[in-house]
C-alpha cells in the first residue's frame, strides 16, 4: 500500500471517528424544522436511512450534547496523533505539520464554541506511541525521551535512530570523554548542566537524554539547517551533530555515518511496527 493510501485512510479514521459530520446533520434538521413552521413543504427522502431510524435519527431542533462533543474533540485528536506517526514512519513533514495544524484548529473550535474541555485529556493509549519493549532502553528512558522531544519538536523515532547509531541504547556507554546514550562531550557537561539546570552527570540516562535532545534541538536551529525540510534538513543536522560545525562546514555531509542512521532507523520503525 502506498503512503498516500495510508495517509488517506487514517484521514478517514478521523473523521469517522470524530463525528465532525453530526454538526451538519443538526443544521440541516434545523432547516426542515423551520421550513415546516414556516408552512413550506419538505419533500420527503426516499432511500434514506435515516428516513428509518426512528429515535436514533437527529430530530429537528435537537442539539448534540457536550459529552458527545467532548467525545468527538477526543477522538479526533487520537486520530490525529496516529496520523502524526504514521508521517514520522513514512517521513512525511508535510503530513506531520498538517496534523499538527488540525489539532490546533480544533482547539480553537472547542474554546470558540464555548466548550469546556476537562484540563487532564482521557488516557488515549498514549503509551504506544512511545514504548517498545523491544529497544533495550529502560521504560521510564522511553518515556522521557518522547516527553523531551515533544517539548522541543523533534521526531521521536530520529532520536531513538540516534541513539541506536550513538550508543546501541547503552546508558552508561563511554568511549574516552563521549558518554552516555547520546555519546556527547564530557566537556560540555558544566555548561550543559548549569544551561538545562541538571547535575553533571552524563552517565546518567535521564540526564543524558535531557542533554542530547536540547543539544540536537539547538543544532535545529542552527543558520545552516533552520530553512531546510524534510531528509535534507535531517541530514545536516547529524552532520553537524557528528562532525560539528567547523567539521561541516570543511567537509559537508557524512554519507558513511548517514547511511548507518538511516539503517537504524529502519530498524526501529520494523520494531514499532511488529509490536
Amino acid at each position: 500500500m502506498s503512503a498516500k493510501a495510508i495517509i488517506s485512510l487514517i484521514a478517514a479514521l478521523a473523521i469517522a471517528v470524530s463525528g465532525i459530520g453530526a454538526p451538519a446533520g443538526v443544521f440541516a434538521a434545523q432547516e426542515v424544522s423551520d421550513k415546516e413552521l414556516s408552512g413550506d413543504k419538505v419533500p420527503a427522502k426516499t432511500g434514506s436511512p435515516s428516513a428509518a431510524s426512528g429515535d436514533t435519527a437527529l430530530k429537528p431542533g435537537s442539539t448534540i450534547p457536550d459529552e458527545v462533543k467532548i467525545s468527538g474533540y477526543y477522538a479526533f485528536l487520537a486520530a490525529l496523533s496516529m496520523l502524526d506517526r504514521a508521517a514520522s514512519i513514512l517521513r512525511e513533514p508535510a503530513i506531520a505539520a498538517a496534523a499538527a495544524g488540525a489539532a490546533k484548529a480544533a482547539d480553537t473550535a472547542a474554546a470558540l464554541s464555548g466548550l469546556e474541555i476537562p484540563e487532564t485529556a482521557p488516557d488515549e493509549d498514549e503509551e504506544s506511541l512511545w514504548y517498545c519493549p523491544d529497544i533495550p532502553m529502560k521504560k521510564e528512558h522511553q518515556k522521557l525521551l518522547w516527553e523531551c522531544c515533544k517539548e522541543r519538536g523533534l521526531d521521536y523515532i530520529d532520536m531513538l535512530a540516534l541513539i541506536a547509531l550513538e550508543s546501541n541504547f547503552q546508558e552508561k556507554c563511554s568511549n574516552g570523554k563521549y558518554k552516555g546514550y547520546f555519546q556527547l562531550s564530557a566537556d560540555h557537561g558544566p555548561s550543559l548542566s548549569k544551561q538545562l539546570n541538571t547535575k553533571n552527570d552524563p552517565l546518567d540516562g535521564a540526564i543524558n537524554i535531557i542533554w542530547g535532545t536540547a543539544f540536537y534541538s539547538w543544532i535545529l536551529v542552527d543558520a545552516r539547517v533552520k530553512d531546510l525540510e524534510g531528509k535534507e534538513k535531517r541530514d545536516v543536522a547529524l552532520s553537524i551533530y557528528q562532525r560539528g560545525p567547523g567539521g561541516y562546514d570543511r567537509y559537508g555531509k557524512n554519507e558513511k555515518y548517514l547511511e548507518k542512521y538511516y539503517q537504524k532507523r529502519d530498524m526501529i520503525v520494523k520494531l514499532f511496527e511488529n509490536r
